[in-house]
């Protein structure tokens, strides 16, 4: 199981170690209770970047959304219908007797 990816629960950090005998008294216990708050208050913290940044991504869906429906107003209906081909484009060829030509001379 040496390819199993490992997630963030799976990760050891110095504050997952917890001393037994530390929760045993109450400056234990209160620093326990501070390194909480501290902890929720950072997780908090990320919930609401993440809600900001799914808004901020559902509007900018919105407006992709607005301006495809705009688009779309000035394409024909036969055309929207048919796949696009690569031979749909042209290719600007210069036309042959207006090229400039260079000499090289050693």
């Amino acid at each position: 199981m040496a390819n199993e990816r490992k997630s963030i629960r799976q990760v050891k950090t110095m504050g997952q170690l917890v001393d037994g005998r530390r929760a045993r008294t109450s400056y234990g216990a209160l620093l326990e209770l501070s390194m909480l708050e501290m902890e929720k208050t950072r997780l908090a913290s990320e919930v609401q970047r993440s809600e900001r940044r799914c808004a901020d991504i559902r509007v900018r869906l919105g407006e992709i959304e607005a301006k495809q429906n705009r688009l779309k107003q000035f394409v024909p209906a036969a055309q929207a219908e048919k796949p696009v081909e690569a031979s749909d484009f042209k290719i600007h060829e210069a036309p042959q007797d207006r090229l400039k030509r260079r000499r090289l001379s050693y």
